[in-house]
């Protein structure tokens, strides 16, 4: 137990009141959590105002409570003023939960497009070296058999110390982490000593959080300017970002990773199909001692973005003492995480792949690998796409999928992606501003998702694929403000079109 005077030590104050020098038992941002001994942080969220709730948290058995907006008359415990309460809450967990990182090499992944796949990528190679891993992210947290659900991609402070002490309990040494936007501007992950970082990428997404794309990029800079010396920082070279994620970074071993000449590692001699894709590293820097000179490569993941995701953990992997030929033989051997190019092969020779597409850019990659999969086939395959928008989100970047699915897709079906509260058709009326050309009049609207997975199946072709974007993992549909049960993949498999048991490559 900690005295709150040492725990207020730890916080960036404006104002405090005169500290009562009590036992201090836990910390939280929920007032109905709140019991006797502990400390109550009012954070300001997009539908709620902790700082509303601070009569309850004191009624409670609060000791003392977090602002930033003090209220005119005091509450009867001690009040400390801070200009972020997000920060303080990490700065007061980090202190209450103890040393909750000890033994635990951790590994975080940020970008638009990618972070699932590269964890899960690094989860699975790393525990083929030996080592035992723990996962947090979209998917699910999950270590040592368990695997916890999960409502954020990063979790809130308070629930990541608790998954890094319950992962200490199961002896777990390494964590592979998704890192979002959203955690990073929020301090979720404030004072976690990542050994290693991967940036991937940084394209339109979150622009209703965010609202500029400058401000999305600064978010993710936070992972990079907060590495240690002694961490790897590994990113994509053909990002226009990363010159600017890399400024400030205090990392020593910093590498950059992709086809660009310049790259102090370039992918080469790249070589995709159905089967997977081959590549090979080649070693441009001589400082960068721990990497190969050459290195040939090979992966089950579908798709020339995922060449990218899987070399950039080969080179972390690399970087961080895993040998070559272990390297070569545990990529050959991953697969990707649910929801991500996920294939089905259809009774009639086409092909059911289910993706988590849903930003311009994961779209526009997705579409453009089907089709270079399918280029040289003499069947002449159409590409069809089944997607929507979510609703509540960035409106702004509806249009610019419509456009790009009507650049790479010869049928559209347009449909409902967790509309919440809006009606899905002026969802849908927004992509189709974006949607020219011939291809406009083999785009269907079907609002029912169900209904638009099944028609677009009827429709495919032998040899035709058929990419349901959007949702990928995702077992839910959020309609107004219920979540209801749904599945693209169960979906996909209950329309009777599936061979069984379906040919399935995770990528």
């Amino acid at each position: 137990m900690t005295r709150l005077n040492r725990v207020m030590e730890a916080v960036d104050k404006i104002h405090s009141d005169e500290l009562v020098d009590v036992d201090v038992v836990d910390v939280t941002t929920d007032s109905r959590e709140v019991r006797p001994g502990w400390i109550f942080v009012a954070v300001r969220g997009s539908t709620f105002d902790g700082h509303t709730a601070l009569s309850q948290a004191v009624e409670a058995g609060a000791v003392a409570v977090v602002v930033q907006t003090p209220p005119r008359e005091g509450c009867g415990v001690p009040m400390i003023t801070v200009s972020d309460t997000r920060l303080a809450f990490a700065q007061i967990v980090r202190v209450v939960k103890g040393d909750y990182t000890e033994g635990l090499s951790i590994y975080g992944v940020t970008g638009t497009n990618g972070k699932t796949t590269c964890a899960t990528i690094l989860e699975q190679m790393f525990a083929q070296t030996g080592r035992r891993v723990g996962f947090i992210g979209t998917t699910g947290n999950r270590f040592a058999g368990e695997v916890l659900a999960t409502n954020y991609t990063t979790p809130h402070a308070r629930v990541l110390a608790d998954l890094f002490e319950e992962m200490q309990r199961h002896e777990i040494d390494t964590v592979c982490m998704e890192v979002s936007s959203h955690a990073l501007d929020q301090h979720r992950v404030w004072g976690v000593p990542f050994r290693g970082a991967i940036f991937t990428n940084l394209t339109r997404d979150h622009l209703d959080y965010h609202r500029t794309m400058e401000a999305y990029g600064r978010a993710k800079k936070r992972l990079f300017d907060m590495l240690a010396p002694d961490a790897v920082a590994v990113l994509d070279a053909d990002s226009e970002w990363t010159p600017y994620i890399k400024r400030h970074c205090k990392a020593e071993r910093i590498i950059t990773v992709g086809r660009d000449k310049d790259a102090d590692v370039r992918i080469v001699d790249i070589d995709l199909s159905l089967r997977g894709a081959s590549f090979t590293l080649l070693r441009r820097r001589s400082d960068v001692t721990q990497l190969p000179e050459r290195l040939e490569c090979s992966t089950m993941l579908l798709g020339d973005f995922n060449v990218t995701n899987a070399a950039v953990c080969a080179v972390m992997c690399l970087a961080e003492g895993v040998l070559a030929d272990d390297v070569v033989h545990a990529l050959a051997r991953v697969s990707g995480p649910a929801g991500r190019m996920e294939r089905y092969t259809l009774v009639n020779g086409g092909v059911a792949v289910v993706d988590y597409a849903h930003t311009p850019d994961a779209l526009d990659n997705a579409l453009r690998g089907l089709r270079v999969l399918h280029a040289d086939s003499p069947l002449k395959p159409h590409i069809h796409v089944v997607f929507g928008c979510g609703g509540d989100r960035d409106r702004g970047k509806r249009p610019e999928m419509g456009r790009i699915a009507a650049l790479h897709a010869d049928y559209i079906w347009l449909t409902s992606d967790n509309p919440r509260s809006e009606d899905p058709s002026d969802i849908i009326r927004h992509i189709l501003g974006g949607i020219e050309g011939a291809v406009r009049e083999r785009t269907t609207v079907i609002e029912d998702r169900r209904e638009a997975i099944r028609a677009a199946l009827a429709e495919a072709g032998p040899n035709d694929v058929v990419l349901v974007a959007g949702k990928g993992h995702e077992e839910y549909q959020i309609i107004g403000y219920e979540r209801l049960p749904f599945s693209d993949a169960a979906e996909i498999i209950a329309s009777g079109r599936v061979v069984h048991p379906p040919g399935l490559a995770r990528g």
